[in-house]
């Protein structure tokens, strides 16, 4: 069978428009060979989300932006179609959330599905509740303007307390003071530069006499002869333990003097014998002393 040459380029115009439209849709992203099933979720603001961009089920890539639609008389202006491969389902209590994409400041879409196998499964083309991520940037610069904030607040401040002293006239007196100050510390400065070049020598001098003396008292010191010094307190405790020896021996003349009882006791009588006759003699001393001359007659 002959076919025609009309029919030959209609075929292959056919032919070329399905490779151009499954072209154009796979360098869109769209996966042409595997069904999706999709959902719609509406958010107040897209920070930057586009067609085509990913979607995520807990980083993992499922599927992609379908279509955003808008309408800026409603509150949530932004209605977007996500497009799911056929094998993730989407259960009850799932949602969407845009969520940053990388550090240039692309989004994407996330799906947040719990966990369970006995949810109910969502049907496809259902509008899910939505939620929006902070991005990193913002994560890192929220502290940071927030501490700069405080930062400007002090300083603010600051500057407010001065212009306050300036126009009250304090700060002259301020300056006025750190003027003496620094006057102060100036003569006290010559007057410790003094000390360090005349005071401070005398004293060093005197040191230096005071160490030489006791250098001095060292060297006689060990220049003295103390071995003999040790031999006569050496000598002089022997001669003490003879003493000792002597006393403690009943048998010598110290001992006896010691250890006889006899000897104490007419020791004892002797002065109180005597202590009788100084007592009379103080008592009458007339009458002994013309008694002896008596006698004498």
């Amino acid at each position: 069978m002959k076919i025609s040459r009309e029919v030959r380029v209609g075929l292959l115009a056919a032919l070329c428009l399905f490779l151009l439209y499954f072209g154009f849709k796979f360098l869109k992203g769209t996966n042409i060979f595997n069904p999706t099933h999709s959902y719609s979720g509406r958010f107040v603001e897209l920070q930057g989300l586009t067609e085509q961009a990913p979607v995520y089920v807990r980083g993992f890539k499922v599927g992609q932006v379908e279509k955003i639609n808008y309408d800026f008389a409603q509150d949530t202006a932004f209605s977007i179609i996500v497009s799911l491969n056929k094998d993730i389902r989407v259960v009850e209590g799932s949602s969407l959330r845009l969520v940053p994409d990388g550090l240039l400041g692309g989004m994407a879409v996330e799906v947040i599905i719990p966990a369970g196998q006995d949810l109910t499964e969502v049907p496809a083309h259902s509008e899910l509740p939505t939620s929006v991520k902070a991005s990193m940037i913002e994560g890192l610069t929220g502290p940071i303007i927030a501490s700069l904030d405080s930062t400007l607040s002090s300083i603010r401040g600051l500057v407010d307390n001065v212009n306050g002293q300036i126009e009250k006239d304090r700060l002259k007196d301020i300056l006025a003071h750190a003027d003496e100050l620094l006057t102060s510390l100036k003569a006290a400065s010559y007057k410790l530069d003094g000390i360090l070049k005349n005071d401070v020598p005398d004293v060093m001098q005197k040191v230096d006499g005071i160490l030489q003396d006791v250098k001095k008292l060292s060297a006689n010191a060990s220049e003295a002869d103390i071995a003999a010094l040790v031999a006569r307190a050496d000598s002089t405790l022997v001669e003490v333990n003879k003493i000792i020896d002597a006393a403690n021996n009943p048998e010598g003349t110290t001992g006896k003097l010691l250890h006889d009882g006899s000897l104490y006791n007419n020791l004892n009588s002797t002065l109180q014998s005597a202590d009788s006759l100084m007592q009379d003699i103080r008592e009458q001393p007339n009458s002994i002393i013309w008694g002896k001359n008596k006698k004498k007659r």
